[in-house]
C-alpha cells in the first residue's frame, strides 16, 4: 500500500518550490540586469579606450611609444592593414558590446568582432583608415558559470534550509493537535488551549472538541435509553407474566388490562425507535401544518377537547414523519398530564412558523421546567408519572432540525404551555433540495 506524504513533507516541498521559485527568477532577472550593465560599461570602456589609443598613435615621441608598449601588455594595440574576416564564433554578449561599440561610434564600418583564434575587438582609427586599435576580450564565461552555481547551490541549500524550519513552523502545531486529540475527545477543557496555534488550528481543535461532547452526550442518551426501556418495560411484563400464570386471559377486565398492558410496551418501544432514528436523514417535503393538525385532531379519543386557532392553510418545508411524531407528543402529553379545554394555535411569524399547545392542567414544578425534555426525564410528581419520558426530548429535537426551539413553560392562568417554533429554511434544507 502506498503510504500518503505527511504534512511536514508536503509543507516542506511547497515553501521549498515557492523558494527555489522566485530564486529562479530573481536569478533571471538580475542576470539580465547585470548583462545589460555590463554591455553598456564594457561598450562604453571599448570606445573610450580606441579613441584614446588612436590620438597616441599620432604621436611618435619616446613617452607615447612606451605607453602604446604597456597597453600591447595588457591586451590593447595598434595593428596596421585590414582586420580579419568577422566569424560565427562569438559569443551574444560580445557581439551586444559590439553593437553598443557601434552605436557609440555612429559607424558600424568600424567595428569587427573575431572569436578565433582570440575573441578580439577591431576598431579602426579615425585618424587613419589603415590603422586599427586592437582589444583582447577575456573570457570569463567559466567563472562566471562556475560562480553562478556555487551561488545557486549555496542558495539552494539556505532555501531547504529555511523552508524546513517553516514546516517545521506550520506543521507543529498539527502534531501538538494529533498528541492531543484522545484528551480533546475525552473532553479535557485544556487540551484547546494551543498556545501559540493558528487560530485555524485552534478552531479545528475546538470542532474536534465539540465532536466529542456530541459523541459523549449520544452515548449518555443511549446509556439512559438503555436503562429507560429496561426500567418501563419491567412493571407491564411484571403484570403480564402474574396475570398469565393466575390464568386472568379468561376474564374480560383483566384481559383489557392485558391488552393495556401490551399498549403500553409497544408505545414505549416506539418512543424509543423514534429517538435512536433521530429523523435527521429525512427528506424535507412541503408540508400544510394546518392539514396535518387537522389530522391529528380527528386522531384524539375526544376531539371536542380540543379548540384549533390558526389559518386554514399553512404550507412550509418540513420533515413530515418528525415533525407528526413531535405534535403528536405534545398533544399527547397535554391530555396525559393536563387537564381540557386544549387548544393548539398556528400561526406564521417573521422569522418561521410558531405551534403551541395549552392545556389547563395542574402545570409542574418550576424546579422541573429545566430539566424537561431531557431523555426520561418526567414531570411524575404533579402529572401522574406515566409516558416513557422521550416525548419531549422527540420534539425538542424535531424543533433543533427544523431550525427551531421548544419552549416549556406554565401558563399564567394556569395549565402548562409548549411553543415549537420551526424556521421556514430547516437544518439541511440545502442538502436536500
Amino acid at each position: 500500500m502506498r503510504r500518503a506524504p505527511t504534512t511536514f513533507a508536503l509543507v516542506l516541498g511547497l515553501v521549498a518550490l515557492a523558494l527555489l521559485l522566485a530564486l529562479g527568477l530573481s536569478t533571471m532577472l538580475s542576470a539580465r540586469l547585470m548583462r545589460k550593465i555590463t554591455v553598456a560599461s564594457n561598450g562604453h570602456l571599448a570606445a573610450a579606450t580606441a579613441l584614446a589609443v588612436a590620438a597616441l598613435a599620432e604621436n611618435k615621441d619616446v613617452r607615447t611609444q612606451k605607453t602604446l608598449i604597456a597597453l600591447r601588455s595588457v591586451g590593447v594595440g595598434i595593428q596596421p592593414g585590414p582586420p580579419p574576416q568577422a566569424d560565427a564564433d562569438v559569443p551574444p554578449a560580445m557581439l551586444d558590446i559590439g553593437r553598443e561599440i557601434e552605436r557609440l561610434l555612429n559607424d558600424p564600418s568600424r567595428v569587427v568582432l573575431t572569436g578565433t583564434p582570440d575573441r578580439q575587438i577591431w576598431i579602426r582609427s579615425v585618424h587613419d583608415p589603415q590603422r586599427w586599435v586592437v582589444i583582447h576580450a577575456v573570457n570569463y564565461r567559466q567563472e562566471v558559470i562556475d560562480s553562478r552555481a556555487l551561488l545557486a547551490l549555496l542558495a539552494g541549500v539556505i532555501a531547504l534550509i529555511f523552508a524546513a524550519w517553516m514546516a517545521h513552523l506550520l506543521t507543529r502545531p498539527l502534531e501538538r493537535l494529533a498528541a492531543r486529540a484522545p484528551a480533546l475527545l475525552a473532553g479535557d477543557p485544556s487540551a484547546t488551549r494551543l498556545r501559540g496555534a493558528p487560530r485555524e488550528v485552534r478552531h479545528l481543535a475546538q470542532s474536534i472538541a465539540d465532536a466529542g461532547e456530541r459523541l459523549r452526550q449520544a452515548a449518555h442518551e443511549r446509556e439512559l435509553m438503555l436503562a429507560g426501556v429496561s426500567h418501563d418495560l419491567r412493571t407491564p411484563l411484571a403484570r403480564l407474566r402474574v396475570a398469565l400464570e393466575l390464568g386472568d386471559a379468561g376474564d374480560p377486565q383483566r384481559r383489557d388490562a392485558m391488552v393495556a398492558d401490551l399498549q403500553q410496551l409497544d408505545d414505549a418501544l416506539e418512543q424509543c425507535l423514534a429517538f435512536v432514528r433521530e429523523g435527521r436523514n429525512e427528506v424535507l417535503r412541503e408540508l400544510d401544518l394546518a392539514v396535518l393538525v387537522g389530522q391529528l385532531l380527528a386522531l384524539r379519543g375526544q376531539p371536542d377537547d380540543w379548540r384549533y386557532e390558526g389559518p386554514d392553510t399553512l404550507s412550509v418545508m418540513v420533515r413530515p414523519s418528525l415533525l407528526r411524531r413531535a405534535l403528536g407528543n405534545l398533544m399527547d402529553n397535554a391530555e396525559r398530564y393536563g387537564a381540557p379545554p386544549f387548544t393548539i394555535e398556528l400561526e406564521r411569524m417573521l422569522d418561521g412558523i410558531r405551534v403551541q399547545v395549552e392545556d389547563h392542567g395542574p402545570g409542574v414544578p418550576d424546579a422541573l421546567l429545566p430539566r424537561l425534555g431531557t431523555p426520561f426525564v418526567r414531570g411524575d410528581a404533579s402529572r401522574g408519572g406515566r409516558g416513557s419520558g422521550l416525548g419531549l426530548s422527540i420534539a425538542m429535537r424535531a424543533a433543533s432540525l427544523h431550525g427551531g426551539r421548544l419552549e416549556l413553560r406554565n401558563g399564567r392562568q394556569g395549565g402548562f404551555v409548549a411553543t415549537l417554533s420551526l424556521s421556514t429554511t430547516p437544518v439541511g434544507a440545502g442538502q436536500n433540495e
